[in-house]
């Protein structure tokens, strides 16, 4: 038979050991809740820079491809063998009426006018400055002192009909002209570039091409279309030509929100080596000088806030310093250098 000894004691933890057990279970929930904050922490931040990152490479996106084609004239290379340019403080050619002078001069100041059709100017801009007359204002008048870019040039591809509303290039290999298509007088609608009768007299197709006039004018805005409170980079457009303002000439889009300051420095040839022997600003090429190339910086901030965070930088780029904003959105500067493909000396 067994026998079982009963402990008249029953014995447990003691009160030293409960509560040493329970400094390290402390010790172990402290160490794993600041893991997870900093961790959390870290995650906001590299998301908020990776969308930062983000707006920049679509802004550059859309910049790149359009200062690239700067100077393009579709079969032809030089902007001095189109006829019908426009050059500042002169008359606008005969063949546009007074209505579509007006509205090819609208942005351009008093010594500045033809400005949508001064191909000769076919990558400009204002430095520190909207730049484009009152008739061609800024988003909900709230443009930044940032630089203005303006991009003249063809378009990428031939229309399949002509609009009698817009500005066009016919270009062969020797010449180009501009022009506006009129229906009428053989022209029949839809008006066809391959018509001989819609296009200038001496234009015959296949030996031309019918190109849109593409006029470009990127500026920052201290709004954006959704948001009061943020920063935008927009674009100015030719459109109709045949508009009775130019506020209904020109459309004003939104290229991206968060772009806060845009810088351009311009790298021009001045001795005819096609090389670039200096950068200047908007503005300031000198008479003469090709522009080679085109350097962008542009200053991208958060859309909102991020309290964990407080921007003391000084910003200093493009020959321009902007004191520490010491708020609590997250900022950086991208720039780049794009070279244009079809400039000529």
């Amino acid at each position: 038979m067994t026998t079982f000894r009963v402990s008249p004691f029953q014995r447990g933890v003691s009160l030293i050991e409960l509560m040493v057990a329970l400094i390290i279970g402390l010790f172990l929930i402290f160490g794993a809740v600041t893991i997870y904050q900093q961790s959390r922490t870290t995650f906001r931040t590299t998301e908020a820079v990776a969308r930062l990152q983000e707006v920049a490479r679509l802004a550059f996106d859309v910049l790149e491809s359009d200062v690239r084609m700067a100077s393009y004239w579709g079969l032809n290379n030089r902007a001095e063998f189109i006829v019908n340019r426009g050059f500042p403080g002169l008359s606008t050619p005969s063949p546009f009426s007074t209505g579509q002078a007006a509205i090819i001069s609208a942005c351009g100041t008093v010594t500045n006018s033809n400005w949508a059709i001064n191909l000769d100017q076919y990558i400009g801009g204002t430095n520190g400055g909207f730049g484009l007359a009152a008739g061609c204002g800024a988003f909900q008048g709230a443009a930044t002192s940032g630089d203005m870019l303006v991009v003249r040039r063809a378009a990428d591809a031939q229309p399949a009909q002509l609009d009698g509303n817009r500005i066009y290039l016919q270009t062969s290999r020797i010449q180009g002209t501009l022009f506006v298509p009129v229906a009428g007088g053989g022209c029949d609608t839809p008006m066809l570039p391959t018509d001989p009768d819609c296009i200038p007299a001496a234009y015959a197709p296949p030996a031309s091409q019918s190109r849109q006039l593409v006029v470009h004018a990127y500026y920052v805005s201290t709004r954006s279309t959704f948001r009061n409170d943020v920063p935008s980079l927009r674009r100015k457009s030719l459109g109709n030509i045949n508009a009775s303002s130019a506020a209904d000439a020109f459309t004003d889009e939104e290229i991206v929100p968060g772009v806060e300051d845009m810088q351009v420095r311009f790298g021009v040839d001045t001795n005819g080596d096609t090389n670039v022997d200096q950068y200047v600003d908007p503005g300031a090429v000198p008479g003469g000088a090709a522009v080679m190339s085109a350097t962008i910086w542009l200053r991208i901030r958060s859309e909102e806030r991020d309290f964990s965070h407080v921007d003391g930088t000084t910003y200093s780029y493009a020959g321009v310093t902007t004191a520490a904003p010491n708020d609590n959105y997250r900022r950086i500067v991208v720039s780049k250098t794009i070279m244009l493909r079809n400039t000529r000396v």
